[in-house]
């Protein structure tokens, strides 16, 4: 085994390269929200609607990486096996720990990862726990080394830990290459945490571009890759999606049980991936990986059907989406949320609604309202294929659509003793065009990034064509994509869900709106703009609906209903918000 021809004194000597070149910041010890996060991120809906039939990621082999912490002067990044949430699972430790001596972060991440009754990949059993540094080094990646990465039985690795380079960012290139390889090469997915400020801090692991990294609600967290060479570059936003957790250490492992919730569904379920050329793939490790369950489907699925507005039990919301043009990514994301917050309900029809290949692949004529499609040659013989289309029928249900498109930077790879990191970074867009009235209404056509997204709302009754193209600069190619859409029921155009909006809707609704948030939310009871419901709205609330409470617009602030006046039913309305926050400012 290629392992045993690594001596000790080569691991001691690359292990201080790796010192010298990187810093490794281990995330605050936190414990995880009570509140009801599962029933935030439609954990708790699905699995009431699904009971018996709910994916729990049994069978899926998980590593855990963590940064190392002292108990009782030893240093270590294990959890401890007797907390009941890992009841009959085996976890083994890849790096060798000190008996007796556990973390409380690795811990807590593992409860949120894999934990029996506090996650959402509770049949997860097989765990490897490794130290960072390790994991990068003679564990996995062998960053260093001449040969390429190990081979793993593991089809996801967490990482609720921040590291850093030193600036130059000296044989960081190498690093980043290795994990979007085997990423690539092995579908296996990485979900990586960000920094807990909003600064950018030179993150490690979070400038790959085939990981998920990912971020808190609250957007208190790093925002932009520092520079490492001319293909990964600076500035580029993260996170992907966000989790209700007030930490990353916390919302990492959140996204990853999703992912692994995801995976089992898209591996079980075959029928899903219906691809004509290719409906599966085989990793090193001789894992079957079938197309509903690729790291580019996964990842397309959980931004798709993130959240761009929330109405939380157990963390900040998120409530302007966009709004300010400070916020707006190029690929058409919100620089503080990525995609927005995780919903595995979402996602999760997504993925079951199965692959639906594109009009060029001999695809349906009309897509579903959900959907997704892996294609594993787009652009084809001499630019055959460069373009793909998917024929989008909105209605009165179904009429804000949300689509992400993913790619993978491609790593050449080498061989198995001698890696090659040279790197390719395809460019593609995304494109909406009404075809009723002959308009192109949207596009997403960003450089420099590994995916595109369109959030707009539609009209009922048209037809629209959703393309995936090749960017104009760009020099004919064949490589991959994984593609995700859902369209939701937005009565009043307002850009918010009817069902965050939680109001009785009406199409003319927006005449009434008072504009508090920037999209006419007329749910909004922060009457105060202070970003809580407390006694001063109350009062406030008392005072619009007793001054002329016949007019409509006078009470547009108060008229949660809309039903043109202030009265009980808006009251209610108040007082049910009220209640479900602290009751004084």
């Amino acid at each position: 085994m290629l392992f045993h021809q690594i001596k000790n004194n080569a691991f001691i000597k690359r292990l201080k390269l790796l010192q010298r070149q990187l810093f490794i910041i281990s995330l605050f010890t936190f414990s995880y929200a009570h509140a009801d996060w599962k029933g935030d991120v439609g954990y708790t809906k699905l699995s009431n609607e699904l009971g018996l039939l709910l994916p729990d990621g049994s069978g899926i082999p998980v590593c855990h990486v963590e940064a190392a912490v002292t108990v009782n002067e030893e240093s270590t990044w294990m959890p401890d096996p007797d907390n009941s949430a890992f009841s009959e699972k085996t976890l083994t430790d890849m790096t060798g720990a000190p008996d007796g001596a556990y973390s409380s972060h690795a811990t807590s991440v593992g409860r949120l990862l894999y934990g029996t009754s506090t996650s959402m990949a509770p049949g997860v059993t097989d765990i490897l726990l490794y130290y960072a540094g390790h994991w990068m080094q003679n564990g996995y990646l062998l960053y260093g080394y001449s040969y390429q990465p190990f081979t793993s039985d593991c089809r996801l690795a967490n990482h609720s830990w921040v590291g850093g380079y030193t600036d130059p960012a000296e044989g960081t290139s190498e690093l980043l290459r290795r994990i979007d390889w085997a990423i690539d090469r092995d579908e296996y997915i990485q979900t990586v945490g960000i920094n807990n400020n909003t600064s950018s801090t030179r993150p490690l692991l979070a400038a790959a571009f085939n990981v998920i990294p990912v971020g808190r609600t609250d957007g208190m967290h790093s925002r932009l890759t520092s520079a490492v060479d001319e293909i990964y570059t600076g500035g580029r936003n993260l996170p992907d999606i966000v989790a209700p957790q007030t930490t990353t250490s916390g919302a990492t492992p959140m996204i990853g049980s999703a992912a692994l919730l995801l995976m089992d569904k898209g591996h079980n379920d075959t029928a899903l991936s219906t691809d004509p050329v290719m409906q599966y793939k085989t990793t090193r490790a001789g894992k079957v990986v079938y197309n509903a369950e690729r790291v580019e489907t996964i990842r397309a699925a959980l931004m798709a059907g993130a959240d761009r507005f929330t109405v939380n039990s157990s963390s900040a919301d998120i409530k302007d989406y966009r709004l300010k043009e400070e916020n707006r990514t190029a690929n058409s994301l919100d620089a503080r949320y990525g995609a927005g917050q995780v919903n595995i309900y979402n996602s999760y029809h997504i993925i079951a609604a199965g692959e639906q290949n594109s009009i060029e692949d001999g695809g349906v004529q009309v897509s579903g309202f959900t959907g997704f499609d892996y294609d594993p040659s787009f652009g084809g013989l001499n630019s055959s294929n460069s373009t793909a289309t998917y024929v989008i029928q909105p209605d009165s249900d179904h009429n804000l659509l949300t689509a992400a498109l993913v790619w993978h930077i491609k790593i050449d790879g080498g061989t198995q003793y001698n890696f090659n990191d040279t790197a390719t970074l395809y460019n593609l867009d995304m494109e909406l065009y009404d075809q009723t009235t002959d308009e192109t209404i949207a596009v997403s056509a960003s450089s420099g990034t590994n995916s595109e997204h369109i959030w707009v709302s539609l009209a009922p009754g048209h037809t629209y064509i959703l393309k995936v193209k090749r960017a104009t600069e760009q020099a004919a190619f064949v490589w991959d994509y994984g593609l995700a859409w859902r369209l939701e029921k937005d009565t009043d155009l307002d850009m918010i869900p009817d069902e965050q909006d939680n109001c009785p809707k009406t199409a003319n609704r927006s005449q009434l709106d008072s504009d508090e948030d920037g999209y006419g939310n007329m749910c909004d009871c922060d009457l105060d703009n202070n970003d809580r419901v407390g006694a001063g709205d109350y009062w406030r609330w008392r005072l619009f609906s007793t001054i002329n409470p016949s007019s409509a617009m006078w009470n547009a602030d108060v008229d949660f209903n809309g039903n043109g006046v202030a009265d009980s039913g808006d009251y209610a309305i108040f007082m049910s918000r009220y209640l479900q926050t602290a009751p004084y400012e």
